[in-house]
């Protein structure tokens, strides 16, 4: 297989338009900004790069209000360049307090033609433009927008992580500038509780035949687990003490064509507040939602649908679970007694 150029050619979409001062303070026409629309709107994201049509990168940052924009930022704007694991992040940081900071963590995969030419087109145009809009009621608001510029010693550096990620050389990486995982503990599944095996959550449905049909297997599989990795990634760097604190487990269940992943509790609680941001939303439907194969999201037992737990996150630390015959045996247990007159999804074959 060849490998793509450093330098990809990628050709910009000469129809797009772009938000300007004259647009400032006005709702944007729905047809003429129809992609911010659908990347906003029926994507639901809450930031995102994307080039114009003369193939200069923007960035975008969607907030719930013209409020909740206030709110999150209140200091000066500044971008810092990260690796995490293959990917670029440019994260945008809104607010600096060292207690509650506010960062947006832009991810470009270099193994992907167009993100790594916005990647490197970024560090290398004059100016960057940060557009700030708010969605409200189906209708994109174009609140402000302010220039970012990079020295050359931050384009140099950001160009170097760029080049050993392409290279696959990530130990070449500082590791000041990379993302760094924390110790994740092994532990058996059989140490949660029975309370927290018989949570009620939510299960985002995924056509998962789809999925595998369009990657292969093990590209499926990828592409499910980073988009859970980077949601738990999300919980675990959040602004509020709160979500970083909750306690949430991950599971999974095929089922045909289709897989559940469940996220127990609901996490209801901790993100469904009035005249929240949308940096606050529920990382989980941020970017599960965000794969084409999504289908919809149901109110779900795990225990119902023969889901195993693989990740639980609690006091800030993250756990993965281990599975084994011993494990299956107490959740077929769990199953028979809550249902007991049930076709049993964990009997031993």
């Amino acid at each position: 297989m060849t490998r793509q150029p450093f330098r990809p050619e990628v050709v910009p979409d000469p129809s797009l338009r772009s938000p300007t001062a004259a647009t400032q303070g006005e709702v944007l026409d729905a047809t003429v900004f129809a992609d911010l629309y659908r990347l906003a709107g029926e994507e639901g994201l809450p930031y995102f790069a994307r080039l114009n049509a003369a193939g200069d990168v923007e960035l975008y940052l969607v907030f719930e209000s013209v409020d909740a924009f206030s709110e999150a930022t209140r200091d000066a704007v500044s971008v810092e360049f990260k690796t995490y694991r293959d990917k670029l992040l440019a994260v945008i940081w809104t607010l600096h307090d060292p207690i509650q900071p506010l960062g947006f963590p832009l991810a470009f995969d270099i193994k992907r033609p167009e993100e790594h030419h916005m990647a490197l087109r970024m560090l290398e145009q004059e100016q960057t433009l940060l557009h700030y809009l708010s969605y409200e009621a189906g209708l994109l608001t174009h609140i402000y927008t302010e220039a970012i510029t990079f020295s050359p010693q931050e384009a140099s550096r950001a160009k170097a992580m760029i080049r050993s990620l392409y290279e696959g050389r990530t130990e070449d990486v500082p590791s000041e500038a990379a993302v760094q995982e924390e110790a994740v503990q092994t532990i058996s599944a059989l140490e949660l509780p029975d309370q927290v095996l018989e949570e009620t959550g939510v299960a985002y449905l995924i056509d998962y035949a789809r999925l595998r049909q369009k990657h292969g297997d093990e590209g499926a599989q990828h592409l499910l687990m980073s988009a859970v990795q980077q949601a738990v990634w999300v919980m675990r760097r959040h602004a509020r003490s709160e979500v970083r604190e909750t306690a949430f487990t991950v599971w999974a269940a095929e089922q045909g064509e289709m897989l559940r992943l469940i996220v127990t509790p609901s996490l209801s609680h901790v993100f469904e507040v009035v005249h929240m941001s949308a940096d606050e939303a529920n990382p989980f439907a941020r970017f599960l939602l965000a794969l084409p194969e999504f289908v919809r999201t149901e109110e779900a037992v795990p225990l119902e649908w023969g889901a195993y737990p693989l990740i639980r996150m609690e006091n800030g630390r993250l756990f993965h679970l281990e599975l084994d015959e011993a494990v299956q045996e107490k959740l077929q247990h769990l199953f028979a007694s809550r249902w007991p007159a049930a076709s049993n999804p964990y009997e031993l074959r």
